[in-house]
C-alpha cells in the first residue's frame, strides 16, 4: 500500500473531510503555491522538511513560506550537527521525495515530528500526500487531531525572530 492510500485511510478513520486537487507534478514550495491558486480554494500550504541529527530523523512541519533554520534545534536534537535528509533516506523513510513529503502518516514510528503552531491560525492547511500531483486540504482542527491520535512523538513550537519554544 502506498503512503497516498495510508493517508486517505486515516482521513476515513478519523471522518476528517478533505478537498483534493490533481495537478502538474509540483516542484518546490512555490510552484506548488501556484498550482492550488488556480484551484481557487482557500488555504495555508506546508513546507516539511526531513533533518538527520545524531544518527536520527526529525520531521518538522511549517507553514509553505516559512524559513527554519537547522540551527535553531540544535539544542532540542542534542547537536550542532544538523543537516537536511537526502533524497535516498526520503525514499526509504517517507517513500516520497522532496517536495511532496507529507506532514503525518509513515512507517516509522520513532520519528519525532515537531509541527509549527502559526498553522492552526489558519482555518485550512494543504499539503501533499507523498505524491507531487496531488494536493489535500484539511481543516487545521482536523490537523490537530491527526497529531494528537499519531503514535510519533508529536511537539508543537512557536517561532520567533531568536529562537523556538517549543510547547
Amino acid at each position: 500500500m502506498t503512503q497516498y492510500n495510508n493517508i486517505h485511510q486515516l482521513l476515513e478513520k478519523y471522518v476528517i473531510e478533505f478537498d483534493e486537487i490533481s495537478h502538474e507534478p509540483s516542484t518546490s514550495c512555490e510552484h506548488s503555491k501556484e498550482l492550488r491558486m488556480k484551484a481557487g480554494l482557500e488555504w495555508v500550504g506546508s513546507k516539511n522538511i526531513i533533518f538527520h541529527a545524531k544518527w536520527k530523523f526529525y520531521l518538522v512541519t511549517t507553514l509553505w513560506d516559512t524559513d527554519i533554520k537547522a540551527r535553531k534545534f540544535k539544542k532540542e536534537f542534542g547537536t550542532k550537527d544538523i543537516r537536511f535528509a537526502s533524497q535516498d533516506e526520503i525514499t526509504s523513510l517517507w517513500l516520497g521525495t522532496i517536495g511532496s513529503i507529507a506532514p503525518f502518516w509513515f512507517d516509522n514510528q520513532e520519528i519525532p515530528v515537531y509541527v509549527d503552531s502559526q498553522i492552526f491560525q489558519h482555518k485550512y492547511f494543504m499539503f501533499n500526500p507523498a505524491d507531487p500531483a496531488k494536493s489535500i486540504r484539511v481543516q487545521t482542527k482536523d490537523l490537530k487531531k491527526i497529531y494528537e491520535n499519531m503514535s510519533n512523538q508529536v511537539k508543537f513550537f512557536t517561532l520567533t525572530e531568536e529562537e523556538i519554544i517549543f510547547e
